[in-house]
């Protein structure tokens, strides 16, 4: 995703000292302050992978670094983990919930916690919590699903991994269930949403639309398919939108910033009809690594 700053809110942060803040949604609650910069500029981009990790720990409180005092244990989606008498972690096994990550609790009174990885807006990728579980579970299990979705605000004196409790000041929500990337603007300390050839600075090349015959994740796909565009290619982004009836729309475009003669060869590369033909042939190629079929799927290239 891509945050953009007026230059007058800018100065304006800069001087009160404020901080870039992200927050990924667990259930219906966001509680740690996932990922935290000072050095913002007018444009920045940050990103995740949706790879996990369980811990537990012993407290929750607000304005407190999050602290793991059980092992730590990587973990998908659909995985579960118990947490024995001694209070140790065990290697994760599947479960009967694809969507969630669940702690089998043999230990006692644990709060369980969930990180994920992310590339801040330096570009530098690490593992982060995500949720602390403000009251303490008691022996059972307890599901948590992170969801598509990331909370953006400006606050004061706070860092990465900081729990809260409260409601932060003047936030921005932005939903990613159903696409892969998003662009918001902070303006006269107004949240909104450019068009979307402003948020991508440029023209779609090629617009993909299939008909799901099972669910996808927008931005796993969207990830699968960027995998792909190597060599040649490399200058091509891609846009993924997921529909609530199993419609998914897949955009590519030309990446931001090119040299002329970079965007020159881009746009001469998609008047080939054997580049919109491998461009639909990656996007084929995504769907079936997300084990998911269509009952149809046409590629339109722009005239």
């Amino acid at each position: 995703m891509t945050i953009n700053i007026a230059s007058g809110d800018l100065g304006i942060l800069k001087a009160g000292k404020y901080v870039l803040c992200f927050a990924k949604k667990v259930g219906s609650t966001y509680n740690v302050v996932w990922s935290s910069a000072t050095d913002f500029l007018e444009s920045n981009t940050f990103s995740w992978t949706p790879q996990y990790a369980l811990f537990g720990t012993n407290t929750f409180r607000g304005g407190v670094t999050v602290k793991a005092d059980t092992n730590v244990v990587p973990i998908g989606l659909g995985s579960q983990s118990t947490l024995d008498n001694n209070g140790h972690l065990g290697d994760p096994s599947s479960s009967a919930d694809p969507t969630s990550i669940t702690l089998i609790n043999n230990y006692g009174s644990i709060h369980p916690g969930v990180s994920s990885v992310c590339t801040d807006i330096n570009g530098n990728t690490s593992t982060n919590p995500i949720y602390v579980a403000e009251n303490p579970i008691v022996k059972g299990s307890d599901a948590l699903t992170p969801v598509e979705s990331v909370m953006v605000w400006f606050d004061q004196n706070i860092q990465t991994s900081t729990m809260f409790s409260d409601s932060r000041s003047n936030p921005v929500e932005i939903d990613l269930t159903q696409a892969n990337t998003a662009t918001r603007l902070y303006s006269d300390e107004i949240w909104t949403t450019p068009p979307l050839r402003d948020a991508l600075g440029l023209l779609p090349f090629l617009t993909i639309t299939a008909a799901l015959t099972g669910a996808v994740i927008a931005h796993d796909l969207a990830l699968k398919i960027s995998a792909k565009l190597t060599g040649v290619y490399s200058n091509f982004t891609i846009e993924v939108q997921v529909a609530a009836d199993k419609k998914v729309t897949m955009i590519y475009g030309q990446r931001p910033n090119l040299t002329a003669a970079a965007s020159k060869l881009t746009r001469q590369l998609i008047q080939a009809s054997s580049t919109v033909d491998q461009l639909a042939q990656f996007a084929l190629q995504a769907l079936a690594q997300c084990q998911v079929g269509y009952t149809s799927f046409d590629a339109v290239a722009a005239p």
